[in-house]
């Protein structure tokens, strides 16, 4: 695994200020802010995505890069089995699919430029946290088509 050159973007079992307290299933499953909700703060420059991940699937979009700094989270929910995931998602990166697998919380740094995804999600054996920070206000990535 040495000749990985894209591991080192991948920070695993990140440690911060705390687990948030246990939340209901009924309560809210996804947040976001974008350009529309950010219109009236435009000193912000920022793009935000945040969802629970309750079964396998393609997370969005083709392999891309953006001209901004993005950062990936995947964040487990279980407070009693942390930093287990609770399930497996594999990323590519680069021009040449290196793939990483991800089972604990982890957040990916993304510097400008660095081709990623798609992002499969293989296998959820307990729902966890999915999101992304984009450090712009409006969405964009190589895999636009120009309008």
């Amino acid at each position: 695994m040495a000749d990985q050159k894209y591991e080192r973007l991948i920070l695993r079992e990140p440690r911060g200020m705390g687990a948030m307290p246990p939340r209901k299933p009924t309560q809210v499953q996804a947040a976001s802010i974008n350009e529309q909700l950010l219109s009236e703060i435009p000193e912000v420059n920022c793009n935000f995505n945040f969802m629970g991940v309750l079964a396998p699937h393609l997370l969005g979009d083709p392999p891309h890069s953006h001209d901004y700094d993005e950062f990936l989270f995947f964040i487990a929910t279980d407070p009693e089995n942390a930093p287990d995931l609770g399930g497996e998602v594999e990323i590519a990166f680069g021009e040449d699919w290196e793939k990483q697998v991800i089972n604990t919380s982890a957040i990916v740094c993304l510097p400008k430029g660095v081709q990623h995804c798609p992002i499969y999600v293989k296998r959820v054996d307990r729902p966890f946290y999915f999101g992304h920070i984009m450090l712009a206000t409006k969405y964009s990535s190589s895999a636009m088509t120009p309008e």
